[in-house]
């Protein structure tokens, strides 16, 4: 069986090589989907949880170069609430991954049997200290996962699959219609858009699935929020429950501008990155210390991931806000659904840079005793 630390590394190198511009949008797969997957479906498959985007690859002479070490007394100082420490094991000895956060204390985890593979869903909870088992994952290859207010969705090739949030017998629903990008869930439904565009409805009780009207074109947010793309940014928000349309206002020589429900960012002229609400108001432009040739990653409903050039490996932007947090080297999850509101890293590992053919990925030693984790959920409710 690999160790925990090589299957990291793999992700991480199969995340740095598919390049920024493939991994920067967390909110739609669009046109890039297909392609992204063939390169690192495998991979992901293997992992069934994580892919790990450590930055940019980055061109050097020589075998290995040391990462400074993560700041992390920032988010600690600025949002103690959210940063919790969680086991890599659990209490029979499962490798343990946090997913998302359920509420301001609970944070949805992964649990890996024997052989590497997803097998259960568990609930650490930061009030407690403990963590609890909600169910068995009986699906061989479970893809992203999803929170509602009743269930916890996931899909794989075989169809879609939900369990009561609260815990207990994971129930497959039925097979996939086209090819499956995002899911949602409503209190008497799950929800998905198709990488082509289009959002379809399937009962959580049983039932056919049926295309929504009108959503030709959009591809899934967060429910009831879809969204359209011209080329590589991101051009409407809709939502799906009022059927309200609104225009992203698209600044000149704007790219990959990704967008929340109200807020969005982007780099302009290739030069630098901005913050602006999707109407364009209350548009600035960010801190020259964020990399606008690195990596961004839309989180929760209000925030966004940057990698940084100073301090701290990356920084958490409260969009709305401007409050910027410094965090440690974390591991996005790539196979939750909605922009997930958890973040986490290693606090124990150091982190290097591993360098052959003129590209360097970044790698990890050491640490494997708990993750640190920010929950967002307990910073904005």
């Amino acid at each position: 069986m690999r160790s925990e630390e090589d299957l990291v590394a793999t992700m991480r190198t199969a995340a740095e090589r598919a390049g920024p511009r493939e991994l920067a949008s967390g909110v739609a797969w669009r046109r890039r989907a297909r392609r992204t997957r063939r390169r690192v479906g495998a991979a992901l498959a293997a992992a069934a949880v994580v892919i790990v985007a450590g930055g940019t690859a980055t061109v050097l002479r020589g075998q290995e170069r040391q990462v400074p070490p993560a700041v992390l007394s920032p988010v600690a100082r600025v949002w103690p609430q959210a940063v919790v420490k969680v086991p890599v094991k659990d209490a029979d000895g499962r490798q343990t991954l946090p997913v998302n956060g359920m509420n301001a204390t609970e944070v949805l985890l992964f649990a890996k049997g024997a052989k590497g593979k997803v097998d259960r869903l568990e609930v650490f909870d930061s009030a407690t200290g403990r963590t609890r088992v909600l169910g068995d994952v009986p699906s061989r290859r479970p893809q992203r996962f999803e929170l509602g207010t009743k269930y916890i969705a996931w899909f794989e090739e075989a169809g879609f699959w939900i369990m009561p949030r609260q815990g207990g017998e994971a129930r497959r629903l039925g097979p996939l219609t086209g090819e499956v990008e995002k899911i949602g869930l409503t209190d008497d439904s799950l929800v998905w858009s198709v990488v082509d565009g289009g959002v379809y409805r399937m009962p959580l009780a049983g039932g056919a699935a049926e295309r929504l009207p009108g959503t030709d074109g959009l591809h899934l947010m967060s429910w009831p929020w879809a969204n359209a793309w011209a080329g590589d940014n991101m051009s409407r928000i809709v939502n799906l429950e009022t059927g309200r349309s609104s225009d992203v206002a698209l600044p000149e020589n704007v790219e990959m501008m990704q967008c929340h429900a109200q807020w969005c960012t982007g780099l302009q002229a290739g030069s630098h990155l901005i913050v602006q609400r999707v109407d364009g108001a209350e548009r600035r432009t960010l801190p020259d210390t964020l990399l606008r040739d690195g990596f961004w990653w839309l989180l929760g409903d209000r925030y966004a991931l940057f990698r940084s050039r100073e301090g701290s490996p990356f920084v958490v932007y409260d969009l709305p806000t401007g409050t910027m947090t410094g965090v440690g080297e974390v591991t996005p999850t790539l196979l939750t659904s909605s922009p997930t509101s958890t973040i986490f890293w290693d606090a124990d590992a150091e982190y290097y840079q591993d360098c052959a053919d003129r590209v360097c990925v970044t790698k990890s030693r050491g640490g494997g005793k708990e993750h640190t984790v920010v929950n967002l959920k307990a910073v904005t409710g």
